[in-house]
């Protein structure tokens, strides 16, 4: 079999601020690979920061790791698994399998991994070759945009398993942060946990919109008022808080609002130092709180799967697609980038929820 692909286009992060389109020359494929045909690739907010805040583990690279597309090729240790023209996603990260975390196959926990899009190149590109053991083959008949988003919406769904939600039992969750994981664990609580009431809490008008549509009581937090606000009405409130958004300050809100023996679910990527004051530490210890970390997902190796169970979600009519705003090519991403981290500061509004790349539209 020829193991050489033909020329193909990828969108490279050269240095910070700088993405342009290249298109390079044929690559080998190795046995244990497959070649996949991005049809579609989501931006992440993680992808902000790697782009635009110095966030690259090195350059150039290519970013993009929640992506879908189908086979054009497949290594010659992959045919027993794989075939041409299947519809697959893919896993982005890659353990070591030597560590003790990947020898308990606990591989999203693994201590020296490397990450599609991240510490290797990804998914906006035409065509990425991709380790068979990420491969997820996809049920015929989902929306391949609806899979394309299956890694965020399993990150979130990871994270809304921790607090054994049941499916007959009225319980109560308050979501701290409505981006695109906010809003997709309010379409799964709402569609198969529905005796749940979802409180969904941020700052943007527009995303508190959307999280309304889809069944959540939306709270404004947009300026220092309504943030005092809220913090002094709801105090002990919530059995269960999740904490999407990744600041300092919702984590100790998260502290202030759970109740005694609450559970605290901390999804965000930290993104500053977090110094707890005295009485917010004895807080957790007299409300005797419990808070658990959340970290990817659980994929290969044990009984549970997180992408299976997505899938099935999926299936039985979870749309994380609803949740697109923008739909861009290669050569778009370079200014989206630019938008979004115009946003993020503050500097002029660009509001979206989910902005997916289609290489190959």
């Amino acid at each position: 079999m020829n193991n050489i692909s033909k020329p193909f286009s990828l969108s490279i992060l050269e240095r910070n601020k700088k993405i342009t389109v290249r298109n390079l020359p044929e690559e080998e494929l190795s046995p244990f690979e497959c070649e996949v045909k991005i049809r579609a690739a989501g931006l992440c907010s993680s992808d902000i920061a790697r782009a635009y805040d110095n966030g690259a583990y090195d350059y150039p690279l290519v970013m993009g790791h929640e992506l879908a597309g189908e086979l054009i090729r497949v290594g010659q240790n992959a045919q027993d698994e794989f075939s041409i023209g299947d519809k697959v996603c893919v896993f982005p990260l890659l353990p070591c399998f030597n560590c003790p975390s990947c020898e308990q196959k606990h591989y999203a926990l693994c201590h020296d991994y490397s990450y599609y899009g991240s510490r290797c190149n990804g998914g906006f590109a035409d065509r990425l070759n991709v380790n068979k053991w990420n491969l997820i083959k996809l049920p015929d008949g989902l929306n391949i945009e609806d899979c394309a988003l299956l890694e965020p919406t399993t990150v979130a769904l990871h994270a809304i398993e921790k607090f054994c939600l049941d499916t007959e039992k009225p319980s109560q969750i308050c979501i701290l942060g409505a981006g695109f994981l906010g809003l997709i664990a309010v379409q799964i609580i709402n569609r198969f946990y529905p005796k749940c009431k979802v409180i969904l809490v941020d700052r943007n008008k527009y995303k508190l919109d959307i999280g309304s549509k889809h069944g959540a009581n939306c709270l404004w937090v947009g300026d220092s008022i309504s943030w005092e606000s809220f913090l002094s009405e709801n105090a002990n409130r919530f059995d269960n808080v999740v904490e999407f958004i990744g600041l300092p300050k919702t984590f100790s809100a998260a502290v202030h609002i759970a109740s005694p023996k609450g559970l605290i679910v901390w999804a965000g990527n930290i993104t500053g130092d977090l110094n707890l004051a005295k009485s917010q530490v004895s807080s957790i210890l007299r409300k005797e709180l419990t808070i658990l970390g959340t970290w990817n997902s659980i994929y290969k190796g044990t009984d549970i799967c997180d992408w299976t169970k997505t899938l099935d979600l999926i299936s039985n009519g979870l749309k994380p697609s609803e949740l697109i705003s923008l739909r861009i090519g290669l050569d778009e991403i370079n200014d989206t980038l630019a938008k979004l981290y115009a946003h993020k500061t503050r500097v002029k509004p660009f509001e979206v929820i989910k902005i997916l790349v289609r290489p190959n539209a």
